[in-house]
Parts: structure tokens; C-alpha cells; sequence
């Protein structure tokens, strides 16, 4: 739950002191989803306008498409009427009757027309009519329930037109007559029954015409076969020659040229400029505010295909001129349906589009008002830091800076903008950072330490990092500049170096303190030696003994006095104070002059003091008499630790190294340290030898210099320390 808390906390950023203004959010809010949604309109304009017109198109495809479908049922439907003609006109039940005219022949010609009727369901009568104009044979479709006619009411027709025009044809011509509405006894039907009359003559085997055979076809299956063929592309209109409807826009558009009251229903009348493209093209498109129309003119005798028929078939007289037009009705409201459909859909879209952009909108005006208040926050954080950041070119120019130039070089930034960073630090500092300059403009970023001189008095430590900027392709722009004054820091680092000295002379000297005696037994015995052979040179020169052994003696003389020399050297080097210089240092000549200094104590413990000194040995950064200090403390710990030990006594001290560091390890065969001690040995008056500071001040050295000293016991028996140092780069 803690954990949770944690996580649910606000975080303690800049973001939180960073005041938004609202007003301006809100305007630019405003601005923004304004501008979006006018970007957004563009391609949904171009979509609907795009749409509309495919749309339009798949309409028009589609009214091409029905305007063939109905030209071919037009053909199907009068090709069958036409194949039934011929063959009524010639099967055998009409060659026997008019070879003998007979009741019983003529009422198996009846029973063939009634079968015919029955199958086909095409014709609303099946005739045979004499040349006198009344008819012989004649079977009724009567709704669907075919009969053959009695005698007393076979009609006269003499007077009818599609009589009179098939009387003056000759065998193998047929006469088709419009497509009209039915009349009876000179009246029309009651409910308006189309049809057309297909007539041909029928002759003997002479060739002499004996009557003619009719056939009036339902029209209105035609129309049923069309109506079924309306659907998205529109109505199906039919028009006749004259440009009347057979089929039109409503009922009561219909018969104009059969019924009196509607003779002004005409193509010619409502829609001239259409009737005009009509008659002066046989398919064609029209267009106006309320229409959209194509049409195609037909030619129903023709068959589908234009293909003439045999020369022994009979043929619609005048076929070529007998035509309909068909069309196909797209009204602007069924368009705008379609259209308004598209526009709801889209205007959904869009809504929602237009209500993400003001949220975009929202959140990108906010984040442009907090970035811009965050930037000038960051600026305000940028120019109080005492860093002096700046980015510079690749011409070495300076193209930002912060405040802090202005109080470290006393100019403004403006002044600053432009210059070279020659010109701003001046040749001598220029020059010192020059290398690390170009070493940034390659591409490496470099850290360094540098003193120059500010407008003030006096020189100032600097860390100085170099940072490249590359450019998304890797090529280096310039580079950023971070400089920090670590003059303060350098000053405590100084004193607590002195302080270090100090301590580590102190050290020393009590080290000094408790090798006084050994130091002094050390020294006497050359003193007395030299005692001893002065002593006996006296007595040789008063004449008690052979002259000739003084040489020897004065010779022993000097080799002693130069011994004590020696061992006052060491000891006086040792103790006094060092001087504060860092540099390289090679650690084996101060091992040897440790191992020398301790070789007296050592021996007179009986401890053999052992150097296992690589060759070669790198030097490490650093100082040498701290260094020193550190060997001493740890080579003077394990003579201590060795002293309690009743078997072999021995001190190996060993350098090594590898490609980065140096190491130096003091080994001892004496009781080992208590394990529970740990890193606690290296504390403050926790070992017993001692005043127990050797061993603290010996890691303080050493991580002064930035390396690791640590204990571990030595697998041989007896402890180990060692310490680590980075070699001197070659």
C-alpha cells in the first residue's frame, strides 16, 4: 500500500510551478480546432464530391444496364409472339380447314388455338378471320381461363385498321400493329388492356389468301416484365414513335394518343427539349433541374440482335420503322436521397472528427502555453545556475549562453551572440583548450580541469565539459559547453590534503616514537664499532701494537660512519615533513626503502621481510610520501600482527598490474583478524597496534587518490591487504 502511495504521489517537478495561462489555452483552443476543422472539411468535400459523382456514375451504369435488360425482354417477348404467328399460320389444323371448310375442321383449328391459349398465356384472343372481315375462329383468354367463342358472338372486324392493312398483304408478310389499347363493339375495355395485334395472311397451297390469323398480345405482360426491372436506377419509361407514354411517370401520363382526355400528355408537350434530343438521337442522357434520363430507341420486329430472318420465314412489314424508345427516369429527388444519405454519414464523421480536433486542439494549446511557460521557467532555471552553459557552432561561434557569462566575463549575452570563443577567453586560454575544441568537433565529448582567469582578481578552477551536437545524418553541428567553478571545492580539496600531510607526519612521527629504541640499538652498533676501532688505532699510535692494521681500522671507521649516516638518513627523511607535489610515482623504490627502514625491527623479531616486486611496474598519479605513508602503515600493522606468531614469521610485500591498474599487496603468516570485524577494521581506534589510526589513515590515502585498499585473508595462512591504483596512461 506504501508502495502505491508512492506511485500516486504528485512527482516534485518543475512541471509543478509552471502557471498556465487559461485565457490564452482557451483562445488558441479556439484558433487551432478552427484551423483543423477546416483541414478536415478539405478531403471530406473531395470524398462527398468524389462519391456523389461514382455514385452518379453506378447510376448511370445502372440505367444502361436495365435500359439493355428491358430492350432484350422487349425482343424476347415479340420474337416468341412472332415465332407463334408463323407457325399458327402454317401448322396443318389451318391447311386442313381451308382445304375443307368444314364444323368439325374448324372446331379442331379452335381446339388448337385454345391449346395455345392455355400453354402460352401470352394472348388475350387467338383468331382466324375470313376474308369478309368476320371472324371464323376465336378463342378468349378470358382472365385466365381460356374458351373457345361460340358462333353467335364472333365479331365482324371488316372495319377495323389492323384488318384493312393485313388485307393488303401478300403470304410471308406479317402486320404488327402499335401497341394500344384493347376496343370491343367500338368500345374500349373498362379496366385499359393493352395490346398489340400480330396479323398474317394465310393462303391454300395455290397461294390463294383465304383470311388471316390474329393475335392479339398482352401488352400489359410487357409492362409487367419492365416494371419488375425498376429498382435503384429509377422508373422505366416507354415511349411510342410519337412520343406518347406506353409506360410513364404515372397512369394517368399513359394513352395520351388513345384517350382524348390525355391527348396533352405528350413528350412533345411536358418535356420538348427531351422530345427534341429524342427524335434527333437514338440514345442519349438528359439532364435538367428535375430529370436525370437515358434513353435508348428500340426496334422490338428487328429480334435482339439485328439478325435477319430466313427467306422462307414471314416478316413484320416495315420493321425498320416500327421502334419505341425506352428510358430510364433518375429523379433529382431519388438522387438527393442518395445524396442526403452521404451527407448524414459524412456529417457524422466529420462531427466526431471536428470534436477530436478540439481535443487535440485543447491538448495541443496546452502544451504549447506550458511549454512556453516551461521554457521560460527553464530559461529563468538556466540563467540562475552557476554553470556557465552555452552552445557554440562549428565555426567556434558562440549561439547561446547563459546568464553566468555575464558575471563570470562581465558581458550580456548579446554582446557574447556571434563572437568566437577565441575573441571571448582571449589566446592564452584559448590555446589551453584548443585540443579538447577539437576533440568535440570530431564527435568525442571531452571533460577537463583548467585554470583561467574571470574579470576578477586571481585564477578560478574550472571543470570544463565539451558535449557534440550531431545532426540526425551524425554530422557534428557544434557542441554544447558546461562550465563549473569548483574553486571552492579545489581550496577544501587543498586543505584537506594539507590536513592529510599533517595527520600522516603525525603518523609518523609516532611511528618514530616506537622505533625509537630499535632506531637508537640500530645506530649504536655502528657507533661502537666505530669506538672500537678508534680505540685501537690510539693504542697502535702510542706504540702498543703493529701500525700497519690502522688502515683496515679507518677503512672499518668509514664504512661504519657512512652506515650511521644511512640510518639517520632514512629516519630523518621518513619523519620529516612531506612537500604537497602529485605526479607520477613508481611504487617498488618505495617498497624497498619501507623494507629498509623496517629491516632492523624486523630482524631483531626474527621476521623475514619478503619483495615480490613486478618489473616493469607502471607509475601511478598521485603522492609519494601519502603513498609511502600508506606501505609503512600496512607493513608496520603486519609486523605487529606477526610478532604474536610462534612459527615462521614472515612479511611479503608484492606489486603487480594490468592494462589499468596497479596493485600492491602486504602479506603476513600472523594471527589472523577477527572475521566479525569486517570493514570495521578500517575504523578509528579499532585495532589494539598502535594508537589505531594506521589503518583508517591508510584508506583515506587511498581514496584520495581514487583507488581501493580492502583486507581478505591470505590463503596461506595470516592476513592480506591490498591496494589498487590507476595506471598513468602511456
Amino acid at each position: 500500500m506504501k508502495q502505491l502511495r508512492s506511485w500516486l504521489a504528485p512527482a516534485h517537478t518543475i512541471h509543478r510551478v509552471v502557471p498556465v495561462n487559461i485565457r490564452q489555452t482557451l483562445l488558441l483552443t479556439l484558433l487551432l480546432g478552427l484551423a483543423f476543422s477546416m483541414l478536415l472539411a478539405i478531403p471530406f468535400v473531395l470524398y462527398h464530391r468524389a462519391e456523389s459523382d461514382n455514385h452518379l456514375s453506378l447510376l448511370q451504369a445502372e440505367q444502361e444496364r436495365v435500359i439493355k435488360l428491358a430492350a432484350g425482354a422487349i425482343h424476347q417477348e415479340l420474337d416468341t409472339v412472332l415465332s407463334d404467328l408463323r407457325y399458327l399460320s402454317q401448322h396443318n389444323a389451318i391447311r386442313n380447314y381451308l382445304a375443307h371448310a368444314s364444323d368439325s375442321r374448324r372446331l379442331e383449328l379452335a381446339t388448337e388455338y385454345l391449346g395455345l391459349t392455355r400453354q402460352k398465356r401470352l394472348y388475350d384472343q387467338v383468331r382466324f378471320i375470313g376474308m369478309d372481315g368476320m371472324e371464323e375462329v376465336r378463342v378468349n383468354f378470358n382472365e385466365g381461363n381460356p374458351e373457345i367463342v361460340a358462333d353467335p358472338n364472333l365479331q365482324d372486324k371488316h372495319n377495323r385498321y389492323y384488318f384493312e392493312e393485313t388485307l393488303w398483304l401478300s403470304p410471308g408478310q406479317i402486320y404488327v400493329s402499335p401497341l394500344d389499347l384493347n376496343i370491343e363493339q367500338g368500345t374500349k375495355d373498362q379496366q385499359l388492356k393493352p395490346v398489340i395485334r400480330f396479323a398474317a395472311p394465310v393462303a391454300d397451297d395455290q397461294g390463294s389468301i383465304h383470311g388471316m390469323v390474329v393475335l392479339n398480345y398482352l401488352g400489359q405482360r410487357l409492362r409487367d416484365k419492365l416494371s419488375a426491372l425498376e429498382g435503384q436506377a429509377g422508373k422505366i419509361w416507354l415511349f411510342n414513335a410519337d412520343g406518347y407514354w406506353i409506360m410513364g411517370p404515372t397512369p394517368e401520363d399513359e394513352w395520351g394518343f388513345v384517350l382524348p382526355e390525355r391527348s396533352q400528355r405528350s413528350l412533345a408537350k411536358l418535356f420538348p427539349r427531351l422530345w427534341q434530343q429524342m427524335e434527333a438521337e437514338h440514345s442519349g442522357a438528359y439532364q435538367s433541374k428535375e430529370l436525370w434520363i437515358q434513353f435508348e430507341r428500340v426496334y422490338p420486329l428487328l429480334g435482339e440482335n439485328a439478325q435477319p430472318v430466313a427467306a422462307h420465314f414471314a416478316r413484320p412489314v416495315d420493321a425498320d420503322r416500327y421502334y419505341w424508345t425506352i428510358a430510364v427516369e433518375l429523379s433529382q429527388p431519388a438522387m438527393q436521397a442518395a445524396n442526403i444519405a452521404l451527407l448524414k454519414k459524412l456529417w457524422t464523421a466529420y462531427g466526431a472528427l471536428t470534436v477530436f480536433a478540439f481535443l487535440v486542439a485543447g491538448a495541443l494549446a496546452l502544451a504549447i502555453n506550458r511549454n512556453k511557460a516551461l521554457a521560460q521557467v527553464v530559461e529563468k532555471v538556466v540563467d540562475n545556475l552557476p554553470l556557465l552553459i552555452a552552445y557554440v557552432d562549428a565555426e567556434q561561434r558562440y549561439r547561446f549562453n547563459n546568464m553566468a557569462y555575464e558575471r563570470f566575463f562581465g558581458l550580456n549575452p548579446s554582446e557574447i551572440y556571434g563572437k568566437t570563443m577565441r575573441e571571448l577567453l582571449g589566446e592564452p586560454a584559448y590555446q589551453a583548450v584548443h585540443p579538447y575544441i577539437e576533440q568535440a568537433l570530431t564527435g568525442e565529448a571531452v571533460t577537463f580541469e583548467r585554470q583561467l582567469a574571470n574579470n576578477g582578481p586571481g585564477m578560478q578552477d574550472l571543470v570544463i565539459s565539451y558535449l557534440p551536437d550531431r545532426s540526425p545524418q551524425g554530422e557534428v553541428r557544434g557542441f554544447y559547453v558546461m562550465v563549473n567553478d569548483v574553486s571552492l571545492i579545489k581550496e577544501s580539496d587543498r586543505r584537506d590534503s594539507r590536513r592529510m600531510l599533517e595527520l600522516a607526519h603525525v603518523s609518523r612521527l609516532a611511528s618514530m616514537g616506537e622505533m625509537a629504541t630499535e632506531i637508537a640499538h640500530e645506530i649504536n652498533q655502528p657507533l661502537a664499532a666505530i669506538a672500537m676501532y678508534s680505540a685501537a688505532g690510539q693504542r697502535v699510535l702510542q706504540g702498543e701494537g703493529d701500525r700497519s692494521q690502522v688502515k683496515g681500522w679507518l677503512e672499518a671507521i668509514n664504512t661504519q660512519a657512512k652506515r650511521a649516516s644511512e640510518i639517520v638518513r632514512r629516519v630523518r627523511r621518513f619523519a620529516q615533513k612531506g612537500e604537497h607535489e602529485f605526479g607520477p610515482v613508481n611504487l617498488n623504490p618505495i617498497i624497498r626503502e619501507v623494507a629498509a627502514l623496517l629491516d632492523h625491527e624486523a630482524g631483531s623479531q626474527q621476521v623475514e621481510i619478503v619483495l615480490e616486486l613486478a618489473d616493469n611496474l607502471p607509475p601511478v598519479q598521485g603522492e609519494g610520501v601519502l603513498l609511502e605513508q600508506v606501505v609503512f602503515n600496512l607493513a608496520r600493522y603486519a609486523l605487529d600482527r606477526v610478532r604474536a606468531q610462534t612459527g615462521a614469521r614472515r612479511i611479503t610485500l608484492r606489486t603487480a598490474f594490468d592494462a589499468h591498474l596497479v596493485y600492491v599487496e602486504v602479506c603476513d603468516t600472523g594471527p589472523c583478524v577477527d572475521p566479525a570485524l569486517g570493514e570495521h577494521i578500517f575504523d578509528s581506534f579499532v585495532t589494539q597496534e598502535g594508537l589505531g589510526m594506521g589503518l583508517t589513515i591508510s584508506r583515506s590515502i587511498i581514496e584520495a587518490h581514487a583507488g581501493t585498499l580492502r583486507y581478505v585473508m591470505n590463503p596461506e595462512g595470516g592476513n592480506a591487504f591490498m591496494f589498487s591504483l590507476t595506471r598513468e596512461a602511456q
